[in-house]
């Protein structure tokens, strides 16, 4: 928890439209749950309880008769931080056709589980269009959404009925994008070194509209053998990173014509689809991300949150790649007499820390990005200290290390030699000098993207020595393929300003500097 008060910095940010917790300022103790509800003007945030929770009501426990209008008094106990939604409720549906040529009623189909097909009830929902922002962007355009090639394999659709009893859509995600049938597969190292180096990226500008999905493999010795590796209940981390806005309404960019984009981790996990019993990934995104005229909050959101909302996400404005990296030395918890250690688990509780900070601006109201602070960095912070943390907690445990002794043959112990051997490859990354930057060693005193450097001399410094996260897509690609390299598989999502279609934009790669 911190007070909060508004210093001149964020004063300024604010006059330029910044969007920041100004119902927070002059508050004190202001912990993460509030500084997520506050954290735009409106009340406008919907959130989703991860299990477990306890709920305790007070006024039962001091035996309170609840009568009339009185509020009941109830305390939730939660694990981990509530995720950011859009929308109460989701279908699954085809669009068939727009019912007034210029509103924003569209009939749709819904899907039929025991068909296999989009045959089920027809309904009129509203698909409202999304406000320009103050450069006259659209986030998301209806314009042709009808005639999208996504309609074939249908949309999940996020939000609630309206007072009329119509269904009002507050994000969509394309069926096809999120299941585990991959458009294209290659197989060994060398290859996937190539989609990743020049495939991944290529021609983006005729990509627009498009979806496409890629599963690099450098263990499998055929393409079934490749995908049938993943099963439900499997976990992926997820790295993230989009590219710019071009085209008659293109977005201011950085000298010399740099895309700079943004860079955040997430995980996936396969589900079974309640609407087709078919498999697919549930993604949320652990954004670390610095205040914004959009009012995208820092914290862990839904991928229909983050990418699919009509009115803040960047399906239908930017060209976005996630990759999903399933490495079972990260991707599964370790067990030694009753201890437990989640590689997953331990950055997630990092990057709530940085998420929360990010918020609240650690008191000062705001997290704003500069060029020598940025996302980038803190994110891959977060990564670096949830390694050391693994690496003390077994060094503080005599029954891990003895554990280890006792089994130098077992799997889970050959495993976790694996995850030693990726985390000095991954400080080796994170730290291109071999020197840890005291800024990351102090996560606990001090953010790149909160703390600036007063110092001329030390932010050029800190610019030289961690060169491979100030552009996001250097440090995505670089990640990338150290995990590939360490036997993981990795399945790619790119998406290209998908939805209905905006003539005025189109869709620009990251920067990547020495490719």
């Amino acid at each position: 928890t911190r007070d909060i008060r508004f210093n001149r910095e964020t004063q300024i940010s604010q006059n330029m439209g910044y969007v920041l917790p100004d119902r927070l300022n002059d508050r004190h103790q202001v912990g993460p749950l509030e500084s997520l509800a506050g954290a735009r003007t409106l009340d406008d945030i919907t959130v989703m309880l991860e299990l477990p929770v306890e709920v305790e009501d007070r006024a039962r426990l001091l035996d309170r008769e609840l009568v009339g209008n009185h509020q009941i008094n109830v305390t939730l106990t939660l694990d981990r931080p509530p995720v950011q939604i859009s929308g109460y409720f989701v279908g699954l549906v085809s669009i068939i056709n727009r019912v007034d040529p210029t509103g924003h009623l569209f009939e749709v189909r819904h899907y039929n589980r025991i068909s296999q097909q989009f045959d089920g009830d027809l309904e009129t929902i509203c698909i409202p269009q999304a406000i320009a922002d103050r450069n006259g962007l659209f986030r998301s355009t209806i314009n042709k959404i009808e005639e999208s090639p996504f309609n074939a394999s249908g949309w999940y659709i996020y939000g609630a009925r309206d007072a009329q009893g119509t269904f009002t859509v507050r994000a969509i995600e394309p069926r096809n994008l999120t299941n585990l049938i991959p458009d294209k597969i290659h197989l060994g190292v060398p290859a996937g070194l190539n989609y990743i180096d020049r495939l991944n990226w290529q021609n983006t500008a005729a990509q627009k509209g498009t979806i496409k999905t890629v599963l690099l493999d450098p263990l499998a010795n055929n393409a079934s053998e490749a995908t049938a590796d993943w099963k439900e209940g499997d976990k992926a981390l997820l790295v993230h990173v989009y590219g710019g806005i071009g085209g008659n309404k293109a977005e201011a960019t950085a000298p010399f014509g740099i895309v700079t984009g943004h860079f955040a981790y997430g995980i996936a996990t396969v589900i079974r689809d309640p609407f087709t019993d078919q498999l697919r990934f549930d993604i949320d995104y652990w954004q670390v991300y610095a205040h914004n005229p959009d009012g995208i909050i820092s914290g862990t959101a839904t991928w229909a949150n983050y990418m699919g909302d009509l009115q803040r996400g960047w399906l239908g404005s930017r060209p976005v790649s996630d990759v999903l990296i399933k490495l079972d030395c990260v991707t599964k918890d370790y067990y030694f007499d009753g201890i437990c250690i989640s590689p997953l688990t331990q950055l997630q509780t990092e990057l709530e820390t940085m998420m929360a900070r990010y918020r609240n601006g650690d008191g000062d109201g705001a997290a704003l990005v500069t060029p020598v602070t940025s996302c980038v960095q803190d994110s891959n912070q977060a990564l670096y200290i949830a390694i050391q943390r693994i690496e003390q907690q077994v060094a503080c445990h005599p029954q891990i290390l003895d554990w280890l002794r006792s089994h130098p043959t077992h799997p889970q112990t050959l495993r976790f030699q694996r995850l030693q051997a990726l985390g000095t490859a991954l400080e080796k990354l994170l730290v291109p000098l071999g020197i840890v930057r005291p800024d990351w060693e102090r996560n606990a005193r001090q953010l790149a993207g909160i703390t600036p450097e007063p110092n001329i001399f030390r932010a050029l410094y800190k610019t030289v020595t961690s060169w491979r996260t100030m552009l996001p897509r250097f440090a995505y690609d670089e990640i990338a393929r150290l995990f590939l390299k360490h036997g993981a598989k990795l399945w790619f999502l790119r998406t290209n300003q998908v939805g209905g279609f905006d003539a005025d934009i189109v869709p620009k790669a990251p920067t990547r500097l020495f490719s």
